[in-house]
């Protein structure tokens, strides 16, 4: 927590002097309360304002294919090509070996 010395006009220092009395406490965590109050208003305020929401939705109506997350590979490299005479050799053999009868 930091310290502050603020100036403050004689209707500031009286409201916030009947509010720390009415709630039973000191004139700091009065003025406190209400600076969390006013950040918690501007941050939601911020959030709901934000230009990101108009984005939802955009592409809505774009026709396309619906396996991009699953083929990105395809998508970015396109379409594998055999090659039987590869220089690279096939590493791990095909998933069908892997079955258990």
């Amino acid at each position: 927590m930091h310290r502050l010395q603020i100036s403050l006009t004689d209707e500031h220092y009286e409201f916030l002097k009947s509010e720390a009395f009415m709630a039973n406490s000191s004139m700091a965590a009065v003025l406190r309360d209400l600076l969390d109050d006013i950040i918690e208003a501007r941050r939601r305020d911020l959030l709901q304002n934000d230009p990101i929401w108009t984005v939802i939705g955009v592409g809505q109506d774009i026709e396309g294919p619906t396996d991009i997350s699953s083929s990105v590979d395809k998508y970015l490299y396109g379409e594998r090509e055999s090659a039987p005479d590869s220089l690279f050799k096939q590493i791990a053999e095909p998933p069908d070996e892997y079955t258990a009868d």
